[in-house]
């Protein structure tokens, strides 16, 4: 009666049968973290948003602010943090706007720490001031950013990415996924595997006559903050690196039009997307970026492969995201919509590009 109550340790609680796929880790775990690892006193730590990755703000002694990433164990395979950390070195000492990681105390790039689920990568970058495009001035800074951020990559020298956006990156690996999708309807799969074939197919053709850049590959227009200068100009910062590798001009630019058209749907008029593109696409030609016919031409081709890519994120995650992040009857509808955009005219005969940006 009055002997002591135990205590149960957690192993206790825990259910052999239990498998995690996912930990959403605690910003005060990430603040102690980032203080053991890098030497850093964080003041304030907060969860930003789950996506692809984990983000987490930061403030630290001095008002300091940086995000800290904690990867998530992606279907596509293991981290590409070492290539992402060193173009961001590179591109910053080329003077572009990029929000460069933070080496550790040890003098590393990121470490590897133990979460429930397996290991997971930590990495801490510079915050980024400003706001997202929204100004067409803005969309055509993004544009020069854009260019510059091509031209300074030619000569990158490290660590390869781990992740080519070719055929394979874009729509292959969709398609594994897709085939192992609980139940889906045998004729959604067939249609998915005839696009994808005819996709592959036309970028087989096209392929000698594009233009290849070393991505940033979530050019989206929310991954760039747009801050004004001290003379009153506007620069784009990119970050989120995390999809970069070597692939096609076309999809680089492509990704910003398929956002809008992807985010955005009916409540974007066709002239307000053309707006936005004749200066985003005006500013990276102003910025000396070149931008060929077949490039051009190609746009709805790479559009289309990026919604498949992107797709392909939704349903590879169906272990953490769930299928509501990709449903069976959106999955069918998307046949449609990128049949659509087969048709899209996105020709910069639009509007006077020679001088630079429309007014």
């Amino acid at each position: 009666m009055g002997g002591r109550k135990r205590t149960m340790a957690p192993s206790d609680l825990c259910d052999p049968e239990l498998v995690p796929t996912h930990t959403t880790v605690a910003a005060r775990s990430v603040a102690a973290w980032v203080q053991r690892h890098y030497g850093l006193a964080v003041e304030h730590c907060a969860l930003i948003r789950r996506g692809l990755n984990d983000n987490y703000a930061l403030r630290v002694a001095g008002g300091a602010r940086h995000v800290a990433r904690l990867y998530t164990l992606r279907p596509r395979g293991p981290f590409n943090v070492e290539f992402e950390t060193a173009l961001l070195a590179h591109l910053q000492g080329r003077g572009v706007g990029v929000a460069a990681s933070v080496d550790t105390a040890a003098g590393s790039s990121h470490v590897r720490l133990q979460c429930p689920e397996g290991e997971r990568a930590l990495a801490l970058f510079h915050h980024v001031d400003g706001a997202v495009p929204d100004a067409l001035d803005e969309f055509a800074a993004t544009g020069e950013a854009l260019a510059r951020l091509h031209a300074a990559a030619r000569d990158y020298a490290g660590p390869p990415s781990l992740y080519p956006l070719d055929g394979h990156g874009m729509a292959g690996r969709t398609l594994a996924w897709l085939r192992a999708y609980p139940g889906l309807d045998a004729r959604v799969l067939a249609s998915y595997e005839s696009l994808i074939d005819a996709l592959l197919d036309e970028l087989a053709a096209a392929e000698p006559m594009l233009t290849r850049v070393l991505c940033h590959g979530d050019t989206h227009g929310f991954n760039n903050h747009v801050v004004a200068d001290d003379a009153g100009g506007k620069r784009a910062v990119f970050f989120d690196f995390d999809d970069a590798g070597p692939g096609f001009l076309a999809y680089d630019l492509g990704v910003m039009p398929w956002s809008y058209l992807f985010r955005k749907g009916l409540r974007e008029t066709e002239d307000t997307l053309q707006e936005r593109w004749a200066h985003y696409l005006a500013g990276y030609r102003a910025a000396g970026g070149v931008v060929t016919d077949a490039d051009l031409a190609a746009l709805p081709l790479f559009i289309q492969l990026r919604h498949l890519w992107n797709l392909g994120e939704a349903v590879g995650r169906l272990h953490h995201w769930g299928t509501s992040a990709a449903p069976e009857d959106w999955l069918r509808k998307q046949i449609e919509v990128m049949a659509a955009w087969q048709k899209l005219d996105l020709h910069p005969a639009r509007t006077d590009t020679a001088a630079g940006p429309p007014v």
